[in-house]
């Protein structure tokens, strides 16, 4: 067998030590779980299945999460006109954010955090509020979650997408 072929038998694809941490299933599962909570808090029966796949690709992208809105009075609608430079690759965001998203969801039902309703996901139990002693990252990243499943309670999901860039 030639050395390269043995290099590809049995390797896994190489993550970097960042992505791996960012993007670990337990961190991402929360993001889900507080976005289908504050979905539900603002009135909704959970986030729609396909609306779980917008949140880590705007809560864990660095300029897109510090671009979100701090009043809860600006709509999704308004917030995202005004930021096309980010949307500009939002669809590839979200297409390569998909793998993650899976293993988060997966990881929510396994340990009790989420459950699949029809076709919605749904927080069973409340998560845990941002305090002063968490790092900045977790607490933008927590608050943007937040903030994106008010949103989706709002925003029906196909216009979401709309608004987003994804699938023009």
């Amino acid at each position: 067998m030639s050395d390269s072929a043995s290099e590809r038998i049995g390797t896994l694809p190489i993550r970097a030590p960042e992505a791996v941490a960012l993007f670990n299933a337990v961190f991402t599962s929360e993001l889900l779980v507080n976005a289908a909570w504050s979905n539900a808090q603002a009135g909704g029966a959970g986030l729609e299945w396909p609306a779980a796949f917008l949140i880590l690709p705007l809560t864990t992208h660095p300029p897109t999460r510090d671009s979100l809105p701090r009043q809860r009075r600006i709509t999704l609608a308004r917030w995202a006109v005004r930021q096309p430079d980010l949307l500009a690759d939002m669809e590839h965001r979200v297409a390569m954010m998909a793998q993650p998203t899976k293993r988060a969801i997966r990881h929510g039902l396994r340990v009790g955090r989420l459950r699949v309703d029809g076709s919605m996901l749904v927080a069973l139990k409340r998560p845990r509020t941002p305090s002063n002693d968490w790092p900045d990252e977790l607490k933008s990243s927590v608050r943007a979650a937040r903030l994106c499943g008010e949103w989706l309670n709002v925003t029906e999901t196909h216009m979401a997408f709309e608004l987003l860039g994804i699938g023009n």
